[in-house]
């Protein structure tokens, strides 16, 4: 079995879609896709990522299929995925802040609108928008933590009513 498959195994098991794996493991949903269809194998880093947001992933299992996908000496910690989606996502959201902070330093000096003609306001132009993607890709990665919250407690409390 290839590691491409392994992945779509993990995937399957895990109970979630290409999508939402490839947000909550951090990576771009296209790079699950093509590796999930064998069109590319798994860089070290999206390898490395896999593991670091799931702790109970054998990483034997899923470089060389030795031994079991879910690791038996592992614990799932669902207390410190909650606490890890509020820590992973306060420094973007400090950046964010900072770059605010230092944006209402640097009001036109004559009051008006951003003009393109003006350096000062092609930067302060440059600076809101990248702001505004910050405050997108923030966002798309709290509805990725939110689901993923809610796939794991739906699992949690189906093992406990048994």
């Amino acid at each position: 079995m290839t590691i491409n498959y392994r992945i779509g195994l993990l995937i399957n098991a895990l109970e979630l879609n290409n999508n939402s794996f490839s947000m909550r493991i951090g990576v771009n949903s296209t790079v699950i896709h093509n590796i999930v269809k064998g069109r590319n194998a798994p860089s070290y880093d999206v390898l490395q990522k896999i593991l670091s947001s799931f702790d109970n992933i054998s990483a034997d299992w899923l470089i060389t299929e030795k031994g079991e996908m879910i690791s038996n000496n592992k614990r799932i910690d669902y207390s410190k995925s909650l606490t890890d989606s509020k820590t992973s996502l306060a420094e973007p959201l400090e950046k964010i802040k900072m770059k605010e902070d230092n944006l209402s330093g640097h009001i036109h000096s004559d009051g008006n609108q951003l003009s393109g003609s003006c350096p000062n306001c092609s930067a302060m132009k440059h600076a809101l928008e990248q702001t505004e993607r910050a405050l997108k890709h923030a966002e798309s990665e709290i509805e990725a933590r939110k689901e993923t919250i809610l796939l794991l407690t739906d699992k949690i409390n189906g093992l406990t009513k048994k």
